[in-house]
């Protein structure tokens, strides 16, 4: 020990976090700066992600690429860190990369009475999206003022809606896999069905367009099908003759559409709870005949009308029998009044995407 060090204690001591982040982005060390963010979560020192988070993003102007250390804690922050940091983090809206919407990472670890009082009243439409977030786990905030909701659905769950249970979203990622088909019994289709014809393409289109974060930022191909018939038949057309079934309850149909508009495939990035849940009343809209070419439907469809006829649909969980070498989900939806059914085959591979 110096003389120094008993005249002014601690003078030798390594410096603190921010001055450690001052030399990090001076030299644009992305490492360093990912050690500091995880060392400063596991000793709560959320001043310090928050600083990594906002200051990361300037870096650009020297000359240094620091994003990934930004993302990654804006991510932190929306995930682990008390509800101002966390609700700061999604009004900032800065990251784009991230495995999740910051919105669905802050819901998925605070309740809304934590997060409510630091999201601004007139925050738009990332406070609508968060409240969102909270309705598809379950919470009934009816009631709530939006100042501005992109999604305009009811904020409670209908009876025929299942609470969002997943996905499980961590420091590094998210696990989402394809929820189990159960056990699907095999179904003999004789005969070719008739295609659909025009009165089928608003339900076929909604069905392509459900999984696009798949086949758009991901891996994946959607196919679809349109036949005069039944539900089996749309789906043995997709499956190229037989196909194993399964018939599905009106509430894990309407889950199999939600999680599917959420999930981002095997490899892309999520959309999100609230979204998914928004493209599942888009679709089952469109499949039962109650979309925008109904012009006395306005959106939302009526909570007890959509009901109604998502009710008198079919549907079915489906494959060809051939072990997926990646993720599948199979669907089918059939209107028996009108005679129309419709299919959908979604595959994504599991393999690491090309770089080219």
């Amino acid at each position: 020990m110096t003389p120094a060090d008993d005249v002014f204690p601690g003078h030798w001591s390594e410096p603190g976090p921010m001055a450690n982040l001052d030399r990090l982005l001076e030299d644009g060390d992305l490492d360093g700066l990912l050690r500091l963010i995880d060392d400063a979560c596991d000793n709560g020192d959320w001043e310090s992600v928050e600083g990594v988070a906002t200051r990361s993003r300037a870096a650009i102007e020297r000359g240094h690429q620091l994003w990934p250390a930004a993302d990654h804690a804006e991510h932190r922050l929306a995930l682990s860190a008390p509800a101002n940091f966390a609700a700061a983090a999604v009004m900032r809206d800065a990251a784009t990369f991230t495995v999740a919407p910051l919105a669905e990472v802050a819901a998925s670890s605070h309740t809304w009475a934590e997060l409510d009082p630091h999201l601004p009243v007139n925050g738009g439409a990332l406070r609508a999206i968060v409240a969102h977030e909270r309705v598809a786990r379950g919470d009934n905030l009816t009631g709530v003022q939006l100042d501005e909701d992109p999604l305009g659905l009811p904020l409670c769950l209908a009876p025929w809606e299942q609470a969002v249970d997943s996905p499980a979203i961590g420091p590094y990622g998210v696990d989402d896999p394809v929820p189990a088909a159960g056990i699907l019994e095999v179904s003999l289709i004789d005969g070719q069905p008739p295609p659909a014809g025009s009165e089928a393409e608003s339900g076929r289109r909604a069905l392509r367009d459900l999984p696009s974060a798949w086949t758009e930022g991901s891996e994946g191909a959607a196919t679809t099908a349109a036949v005069i018939g039944t539900g089996p038949d749309a789906a043995a057309v997709l499956a190229g003759g037989e196909v194993r079934l399964r018939q599905l309850a009106t509430e894990e149909a309407f889950g199999l559409l939600a999680w599917l508009g959420a999930s981002g495939g095997a490899h892309g990035r999520r959309r999100g709870a609230a979204r998914g849940r928004f493209e599942a009343w888009w679709c089952a809209t469109a499949l039962a005949g109650l979309d925008e070419s109904d012009s006395s439907v306005s959106w939302p469809t009526p909570t007890d009308q959509l009901g109604q006829a998502v009710s008198e649909l079919g549907w079915w969980r489906w494959d060809d029998r051939a072990r997926p070498s990646g993720w599948f989900i199979g669907l089918a939806a059939e209107d028996p009044l009108d005679g129309i059914a419709w299919g959908l085959a979604v595959r994504d591979s599991i393999d690491t995407p090309s770089s080219s």
